[in-house]
């Protein structure tokens, strides 16, 4: 390929999408070795520097990862289903006991007005505020805020929350029959906290998922969001037709 020059599009742009198509077609599988930068540099007709900046971006989006001393290679970007995290049954987590999460904040409190009109409460009413973070294969994936009503649900207690589902809990605890869960899908940008906890770069895009669940009496039983890393993987969402 060689770069248009006359283009208005940067030069490190055009670079950066060529590299990305061979990565999204699959003729770059991943653990494919680009070649050198210095390489790369001759082949389009461009400085070092142009280069650097079209590998950065793609790593940094996760397309790639750099081995100190032995070069660039291509991701492989795991598919995840959706519907894991939204599903009111699911047999998989069903028959798994395990659901890593560590608990980072937990505490009862007045709903507030922005959870209460979420929730259809009274901004007085009690509800259990808590901060999750999912663990994958290790690594920190997914922050949760989740907003819970007290009254259905009394003596909720961190012991609970032990690497454990909400869903889980309403269901095996109280005995809360689930009718539907509603998800809207947004996107943000990271921001301190976030940087931290999921260890993204402050600005990268992030995925927002705001779960609204209702109970066989159409009440209102959990408001939760979930942060997700957008370069973490290929989400999709499967549907039975």
């Amino acid at each position: 390929m060689e770069v248009d020059k006359t283009l208005s599009i940067p030069l490190y742009q055009q670079i950066k999408d060529y590299l990305k198509e061979k990565i999204d077609s699959g003729e770059w599988e991943a653990g494919y070795r680009l070649a050198a930068e210095r390489e790369l540099a001759e082949q389009f007709s461009v400085s070092n520097i142009t280069i650097k900046r079209a590998i950065h971006e793609l790593v940094y989006e996760g397309y790639l990862h750099r081995q100190s001393g032995k070069g660039t290679f291509v991701i492989k970007k795991e598919e995840q289903d959706i519907s894991k995290m939204v599903s009111l049954h699911n047999d998989k987590l069903a028959k798994s006991t395990k659901h890593p999460h560590k608990l980072l904040s937990f505490k009862k409190d007045s709903a507030g007005s922005k959870i209460a009109k979420k929730l259809h409460i009274n901004q007085s009413d009690r509800v259990y505020k808590i901060i999750r973070l999912k663990i994958e294969n290790g690594s920190p994936a997914i922050i949760e805020y989740s907003f819970v009503p007290s009254d259905p649900f009394p003596n909720l207690s961190v012991d609970d929350l032990e690497d454990n589902l909400l869903y889980n809990i309403y269901t095996k605890k109280y005995g809360v029959e689930l009718n539907k869960a509603k998800i809207y899908f947004s996107t943000s940008v990271a921001h301190e906290y976030e940087e931290k906890l999921l260890n993204v770069v402050k600005g990268e895009q992030l995925i927002v998922l705001e779960r609204f669940t209702t109970s066989k009496q159409q009440d209102i039983i959990e408001y939760s969001k979930f942060i997700l890393k957008e370069n973490q993987a290929k989400y999709y969402l499967e549907v039975q037709l």
